[in-house]
């Protein structure tokens, strides 16, 4: 034999059954039933279901977003309205504005003072008539320049 030789395919032989005769073979149907879309139909209502529920979900946030940023920007304003009121009131009750509305009002300070006890209604120490005094002057604080100490300066009130 040579190695050049052709390979010869050889049948396979039939399996041989003793007795036995040669069984038919026959559709068998579908069962009934197993072929429906409502499995599949709820499948799909659950999908989009979800991303219906992701989508109010995110635009109820995205909402809740916007007016948070509407508020804090209200909460800012009110903020420096505040700031400004209470800058102003500052500005009215420190010493030289209500030393100058007294003055207009035409009092006077008080030489001696004296006080009244509430609790048994005697009067301590002795009061005497005030007179108007035209060299009376408040000391208050205010700036020279922005950033700079603060200097003293005498405040006269007006007189009436």
């Amino acid at each position: 034999m040579t190695q050049h030789a052709t390979a010869r395919p050889q049948g396979r032989p039939a399996p041989r059954r003793s007795g036995a005769p040669a069984r038919r073979l026959r559709v068998v149907a579908q069962p009934a039933g197993a072929g429906s879309g409502l499995f599949l139909a709820l499948c799909v209502a659950l999908v989009l279901g979800g991303f219906v529920g992701v989508l109010v979900l995110n635009t109820a946030m995205a909402k809740g977003s916007f007016t948070m940023r509407d508020l804090q920007q209200r909460s800012d304003e009110l903020a420096d309205t505040q700031d400004d009121l209470q800058h102003d009131l500052d500005a009215v009750s420190g010493p030289g504005p209500l030393a100058r509305e007294a003055r207009a009002l035409g009092m006077v300070p008080a030489q001696t003072a004296a006080f009244l006890r509430l609790r048994d209604g005697t009067v301590l120490g002795v009061a005497t008539k005030a007179t108007a005094d035209e060299t009376f002057s408040v000391v208050t604080e205010s700036s020279t320049s922005a950033g700079s100490a603060s200097a003293a300066s005498p405040t006269t009130a007006p007189s009436r």
